[in-house]
């Protein structure tokens, strides 16, 4: 009886509520239909509180951008706001159509949990305009009006998502899975054709991978040195530290340094603040704020080092005032090459004047072409990786075919192949090694990488003829050192 007494009390005040929120719905205030005066209602934490978000001129130039252009990728320093004007982009667009979805990645779940809710804290300035219809840290549904997902892209895809407008890809030179997530989002976004936008936003890393590959990709400049020109202020667009171009294939490509920020740009000796507010290394400084592609946790050889390095040429034919050494990286699975470098030594300096580079070859095309540079070249000295025992074999037949030659086996363990890496390095540093620019050694030096206390090429990427050319300088190191290679027959015997 008691809960027949309450249940009309409750009836009415949910009717009473009901009435209410439909009032209010029905005075929302239309949205405003200009990205600026909609941000300019839009709530943001700034310097410690609560303030109205008041644009920067770069921020509204990459709105503008979004509604003309459907792919865009950006460069930019740290800490200028562009996840937070993506999202208010987003914000916006899903209050002004009720068919509207979005899907930002950030690069782990705190990030994308941060960005929900600095997105949903943007509605505070919203009341009298739109409300929100749900409460989850991942999704944000607008009553009446559209949805934003914010994804950890450490994780997840978007499969199973239709009809998905706008894309963000933050961070993307550090998610590992970004490559896979941007294949999958290309379903998601196919109904919407030509209404699609996808931003593919991150701060330097190594000049490797999937982010780069975008970022350098169909472009008639060298993005590197324009980031560099744009960070010196030498080069912009509109206002300083802002350059933008459209590549050969339509892509809108964005620089951003901090110059651009009025605040940034007015503070003294501002890398330096920087360390000191961050308390972290220089090098690290430049490559989040001043756009250099270096990163000293990840790259192992210096972009600087591999491009001035790579001013060689491939020599068919034998040069008797010099010393030749060949280093062999034999293939152990299906998709690794299997990988000879012929090593030119003339007066201390190194080139390489040939590269035997195939896959899925018998044992006795390898065995042929090996003899081919044998017979050419003369080498004083063979290394031949022999770890995993398939090099084992090479070893054994080369050494019974060509008696008299000197061949080395080498073994890659934990301790031995960072020695080799570090001879490498040297003799890049000392600017003794030199390979022809365009061959793999170029490319896959540059995406060789330390993985905590591995060595070894980025994922999807190939480090054979890194190794080969490693076995190589390690044979002419010994040489060099006084091993007894003088007396060895410079011509073939057997």
């Amino acid at each position: 009886m008691a809960l027949m007494g309450i249940d009309p009390l409750a009836q009415k005040l949910k009717s009473i509520k009901d009435s209410f929120e439909a009032e209010l719905e029905n005075n929302l205030k239309p949205v405003p239909e200009r990205w600026e005066d909609f941000v300019s209602l839009c709530v943001i934490r700034s310097g410690g509180k609560m303030v109205k978000f008041k644009p920067y001129f770069y921020q509204s130039l990459l709105t503008r951008l979004m509604d003309e252009y459907n792919n865009i990728v950006i460069v930019k320093s740290r800490q200028l706001g562009i996840t937070q004007a993506v999202s208010s982009k987003f914000l916006h667009r899903a209050c002004l159509s009720p068919a509207y979805s979005s899907m930002a990645f950030l690069r782990s779940q705190e990030d994308a949990s941060a960005l929900a809710r600095r997105t949903r804290q943007m509605l505070g300035g919203l009341a009298e305009y739109v409300k929100a219809d749900n409460d989850n840290v991942g999704f944000l549904k607008l009553k009446n009006c559209g949805e934003i997902y914010f994804k950890n892209s450490s994780k997840e895809g978007s499969r199973s998502y239709d009809s998905v407008l706008d894309f963000l890809f933050d961070e993307a030179a550090f998610s590992e899975n970004v490559e896979q997530i941007y294949a999958a989002s290309s379903p998601s976004g196919a109904l919407a054709g030509d209404l699609t936008t996808k931003l593919i936003v991150s701060t330097p890393s190594a000049k490797s991978g999937w982010y780069w590959q975008k970022l350098s990709e169909n472009n008639d400049r060298d993005v590197e040195d324009l980031c560099k020109l744009v960070a010196s202020g030498k080069l912009h667009r509109e206002i300083p530290g802002v350059f933008w171009w459209i590549d050969d294939a339509g892509v809108v490509k964005l620089i951003l340094h901090w110059l651009c920020h009025p605040v940034y740009s007015q503070i003294p000796d501002y890398l330096k603040y920087r360390q000191q507010q961050d308390g972290t290394d220089f090098e690290t400084v430049l490559r989040e704020y001043d756009l250099r592609f270096v990163d000293s946790a990840v790259s192992v050889f210096s972009s600087d080092l591999v491009r001035d390095a790579a001013l060689g040429e491939f020599e068919d034919f034998l040069d008797d005032s010099a010393n030749y050494f060949i280093g062999i990286d034999t293939a152990t699975v299906g998709s690794d090459y299997f990988v000879a470098i012929v090593l030119k030594e003339r007066g201390g300096k190194y080139s390489v004047v040939a590269i035997y580079r195939r896959r899925q070859q018998t044992s006795e095309y390898n065995l042929y072409q090996i003899g081919n540079l044998i017979n050419l070249y003369h080498p004083r000295g063979i290394g031949i990786e022999t770890t995993g025992g398939t090099g084992q074999l090479y070893l054994e037949r080369l050494s019974k075919d060509f008696e008299g030659y000197d061949f080395h086996a080498i073994r890659t363990t934990g301790d031995s192949k960072p020695v080799l890496i570090g001879t490498l390095q040297l003799a890049l540093e000392k600017r003794i090694l030199e390979f022809p620019e365009g061959c793999s050694i170029g490319d896959e030096l540059l995406s060789f990488r330390r993985q905590g206390k591995k060595l070894e090429a980025a994922p999807g990427k190939h480090d054979d003829t890194v190794l080969a050319l490693c076995f190589a300088l390690s044979v002419a190191e010994k040489a060099e050192k006084g091993w007894n290679l003088s007396d060895l027959p410079r011509f073939k015997h057997g």
